[in-house]
């Protein structure tokens, strides 16, 4: 028999955390462990009792829903965090997923069954994000991507020509004493120059460098 997906509701209204109750006291695969209405009460009871998902509140008293969900994933990376707000503003979503929350759910417009489809997702080890919520972070992909100018991504991989210089020597097979004294530069240098062509690049080594310059005629 499969285990059930234990949940945990921090909501500091108590309407709320009945009407989810309701919704899942008839849902086989899942189980209600716990409802509280604060964060630190939840953070105690996840310390006793580790449910699989915590479903929470942004707006509670002395402890944020953006607070706890960064707490949870530091504690208890096992656990999982799904918010059901009030707030559907893109600060709020792009600050509850930069704490860790594998999903987020609107109250205004979220029903029972995209509830427990957001459940069942994120206990699956996928996100979750209602339609409304989806189409705010789309959004917000969308103006970052149109404010992101293509002169600096291009800029960022231009390489200066001592680095070009030095990448040569490398191309060649000079060791980085050899091409300290090739250049008359100290060895530090050399390497520092090395760390930016390969930061630049994400290169992981040397031989990828190497591999990548030759490939797409960086140096002649």
């Amino acid at each position: 028999m499969m285990s059930k997906i234990k949940i945990l509701i921090v909501d500091d209204h108590q309407i709320v955390r009945d009407g989810i109750k309701r919704i899942l006291t008839d849902e086989n695969d899942i189980a209600l462990i716990g409802s509280v209405g604060r964060g630190i009460e939840a953070l105690d009871f996840i310390k006793c009792t580790r449910p699989d998902i915590v479903i929470a509140d942004l707006s509670m008293p002395n402890m944020s829903g953006i607070e706890l969900t960064a707490k949870i994933v530091s504690l208890y990376p096992e656990v999982k965090v799904l918010i059901l707000s009030m707030f559907s503003n893109e600060e709020y979503i792009v600050m509850a997923i930069q704490a860790g929350a594998k999903g987020y759910l609107s109250k205004q417009d979220s029903t029972t069954a995209i509830l427990l489809e957001a459940i069942r997702t994120i206990a699956n080890d996928e996100e979750y994000y209602s339609p409304s919520i989806s189409k705010i972070i789309l959004k917000n992909f969308i103006n970052n991507a149109k404010n992101t100018n293509i002169g600096d991504i291009v800029k960022k991989h231009q390489l200066t020509s001592r680095e070009k210089e030095i990448l040569k020597l490398y191309v060649d097979g000079f060791t980085n004493n050899e091409i300290a004294e090739r250049l008359n530069l100290s060895v530090f240098t050399v390497k520092t120059h090395k760390n930016n062509i390969m930061q630049k690049y994400n290169f992981k080594s040397t031989v990828e460098m190497i591999k990548f310059a030759l490939r797409n005629n960086i140096v002649e």
